[in-house]
């Protein structure tokens, strides 16, 4: 049975909740969700599933060599350009979609949309100590009460201590969101309601909450220790790329696209057809700026004090 819907967001097929032969129900709902976001079965397993594989990966990497652990986690390497990467696409698409918010009278929405990107330029500026190793720039003088002496606000020392708050702040964001999955997912909300447009797919919840998993075992860790440390940038990675995938169903539940919702017969029944190459130029011109933003790093005489 095909289902069109004028939005062309569509909930998960009837058959996805009623008519699971020989299927896991659950996992066939988290699936039949992606598969209303246009998000093949294939990489919404893949995106269900990379919280645990890539710290499995990593957890491996440190019994066999432990520096190639730490180097991949510190500053300047893979997991924290990663990290940058993932706030600069959030912020770039929560602009794009400002327009279409407010072009459909969504004022509510308009003004998270200004807040998220607002705040995600702000930490993919706070990631990178706002391009001082980019750019060879010696800590200024203003801020050498700064913990790590970097050019950056969120490890300055004082009374007041910003990176407590900027942690509890991920917490917050990370049940937010997953609440937002939940009660947007679940219910039967229209396709084009607020409470559907700003929830996340199913597949991306144990991203968004993996921060809130690392917290808890830090709670059994020594504040010290260099490897649970070090694992938190991990736990940012992941969910930044859950708001990645959260902030791209957005945009394109705003679009009011051309190609209707059709019918392939797979697993979840109901596919919709997203064009993703409407995203091609942000992924491309962020992948750029960051790729040479690394390079410039390398050859850079300032480094990472911590």
């Amino acid at each position: 049975m095909k289902q069109i819907w004028s939005t062309g967001r569509n909930l998960p097929p009837v058959g996805a909740r009623d008519n699971h032969e020989g299927s896991s129900g659950a996992a066939e709902f988290v699936v039949a969700d992606a598969a209303s976001e246009g998000i093949p079965p294939t990489l919404a397993r893949a995106l269900f599933w990379l919280p645990l594989l890539s710290l499995a990966g990593l957890l491996i990497g440190a019994a066999i060599y432990r520096p190639a652990y730490d180097r991949m986690l510190q500053e300047d390497y893979p997991v924290e350009w990663g990290q940058f990467v993932c706030c600069l696409f959030i912020c770039v698409v929560a602009f794009m979609s400002v327009r279409l918010a407010i072009r459909q009278r969504r004022w509510a929405l308009a003004g998270l949309l200004v807040l998220l990107g607002s705040g995600c330029f702000f930490v993919a500026g706070e990631e990178i100590s706002w391009a001082q190793r980019v750019l060879g720039i010696a800590t200024p003088e203003d801020f050498h009460s700064n913990e790590q002496d970097e050019m950056n606000l969120h490890n300055f020392a004082g009374g007041f201590d910003p990176e407590a708050a900027f942690r509890q702040a991920q917490l917050l964001f990370s049940l937010v969101l997953a609440g937002l999955a939940v009660n947007g997912r679940v219910r039967d909300f229209r396709p084009d309601s607020f409470w559907r447009i700003v929830s996340p797919p199913l597949c991306a919840m144990p991203l968004l909450l993996t921060m809130l998993t690392y917290r808890f075992y830090r709670l059994f860790t020594p504040p010290e220790g260099n490897f649970a440390v070090r694992l938190q940038e991990w736990a940012e990675f992941c969910q930044y790329f859950g708001m990645v995938v959260a902030i791209a169903c957005l945009y394109f539940a705003l679009h009011q696209p051309a190609e209707k919702i059709v019918d392939i017969r797979q697993a979840t029944g109901n596919y919709a057809v997203r064009d993703w190459r409407r995203l091609t130029t942000p992924v491309v011109v962020i992948g750029l700026i960051t790729l040479v933003f690394a390079v410039m790093t390398f050859f850079s005489d300032v480094r990472a004090y911590n």
